[in-house]
């Protein structure tokens, strides 16, 4: 069997104004791209304790989870002009009222397939600008969710 790779180019982030109890959006319809985008890979991490079970006569240890939870940690170049951008910017400003829904759709290899679909909803944390004398402004900040995030897989 023959590995299929491809360049992290064609990924698309779109997000859309949110609050706690909003739901993982199924489509980008009537969301905004965050454009100029370099990063926004899904980072997922489980919260374990170690628990005994008495079944047997000897007990068996094992790990049961406890919590779920997911970062992304993106970066795009600056665009004090983009909504995406904005949209962000005020999530973060007001992270104890504000999240952002958020839906990641990856490049589609084939013609006849469907992208592979990640969404959630997360709060803006990390927020930072990187405002150099000659170098590309840039702004980098975290999606940070708990529970897990939806996935469709891709199809071809």
């Amino acid at each position: 069997m023959a590995a299929a790779f491809f360049a992290a180019l064609g990924y698309n982030l779109y997000v859309k104004a949110g609050t706690t109890a909003s739901t993982a959006p199924t489509a980008s319809a009537g969301m905004t791209q965050v454009l100029g985008l370099q990063n926004a890979g899904i980072q997922g991490s489980s919260d374990t304790t170690d628990v005994l079970d008495y079944d047997s006569s000897l007990g068996f240890k094992k790990a049961l989870v406890t919590g779920q939870s997911y970062s992304i940690p993106c970066t795009m170049n600056l665009d004090l002009n983009d909504a995406g951008y904005q949209l962000l910017k005020d999530a973060a400003r007001n992270a104890t009222t504000k999240t952002v829904e958020w839906y990641r759709e990856s490049p589609e290899m084939t013609a006849a397939g469907n992208p592979e679909k990640h969404a959630g909803v997360a709060f803006v944390t990390d927020f930072s600008e990187d405002i150099q004398a000659g170098n590309v402004a840039q702004v980098s900040f975290t999606l940070t969710g708990y529970g897990a995030y939806t996935w469709v897989a891709e199809t071809n």
